[in-house]
């Protein structure tokens, strides 16, 4: 008698599901038909050394379909901790746009429910949690609807700095330019400012520059203390900005 410790995978696939394993061609064909549960079911029946492009692909489509159709029941992140199970059983799923572009989505879906609940402590704290590994878009996005819900800059600060910094329509948008001045009205060595300042002086520079030149006036000490070193570096200050800053330095 042959132990089922020994048989080979494919046959381990007959043997427990009653069909012949998967072929590229047949995964093909679910995808057509919208089955995305089977393909993600049955898309390792296709051997490693099989696993091309278009197996990818295939994958691919069918996690962001899951995800996207994923039921929000009790736990507003479910959908995202799908995704993230996937991620972690099909790794070259967090390299392919289509795939983080659903995560990212169920995610700012979560962090809707976020803003409905009595008590969203537990639920801004997983939130949290999440936010590191959002990309960059996704990253935009949820600051955009943080910030539509009344979020201070600090808060977002970190999520627009890593959308900025991959993504030059970030640097020219209002509320990112807002939010990066914004949060230059802190210690320097605080997460918001040093944040800000990575970005503004670097990627962003040029879009930030007539914004950042600008905000000099009234300036606060907090605000003195985060450009001026940076803006005169860049050979950016005004005589009048110049004076400013000795002011803030003595």
């Amino acid at each position: 008698m042959i132990r089922r410790a020994w048989l080979p995978l494919c046959l381990m696939s007959i043997l427990s599901h009653g069909r012949e394993p998967a072929t590229l061609a047949e995964l093909e064909v679910l995808v057509s038909k919208g089955a995305f549960p089977e393909v993600l079911e049955r898309a390792e029946d296709v051997a490693p050394s099989a696993r091309s492009d278009a197996w990818k692909s295939l994958v691919t489509k069918a996690a962001a379909a899951v995800v996207q159709s994923a039921a929000v029941t009790r736990d507003a992140f479910a959908p995202a901790l799908e995704a993230d199970a996937l991620a972690k059983r099909h790794p070259f799923l967090s390299e392919r746009e289509a795939f983080m572009k659903a995560r990212d989505g169920a995610v700012v879906s979560a962090a809707q429910r976020c803003f409905k609940e009595e008590d969203g402590g537990p639920c801004w704290k997983t939130l949290a949690a999440f936010e590191p590994t959002l990309s960059p878009p996704g990253s935009w996005e949820l600051g955009r609807a943080l910030r539509k819900n009344g979020a201070l800059p600090g808060r977002v600060t970190a999520l627009y700095a890593k959308a900025a910094a991959k993504d030059a329509a970030a640097c020219k948008d209002a509320d990112v330019q807002d939010v990066l001045v914004a949060s230059l009205d802190g210690p320097v060595d605080g997460a918001p400012a040093i944040a800000a300042r990575t970005v503004a002086f670097t990627t962003c520079w040029a879009a930030v520059q007539p914004k950042l030149k600008a905000a000099m006036v009234s300036a606060s000490s907090y605000r003195l203390q985060n450009v001026c070193k940076p803006m005169r570096e860049k050979k950016a200050l005004s005589a009048l900005q110049e004076d400013l800053c000795a002011d803030e330095s003595q």
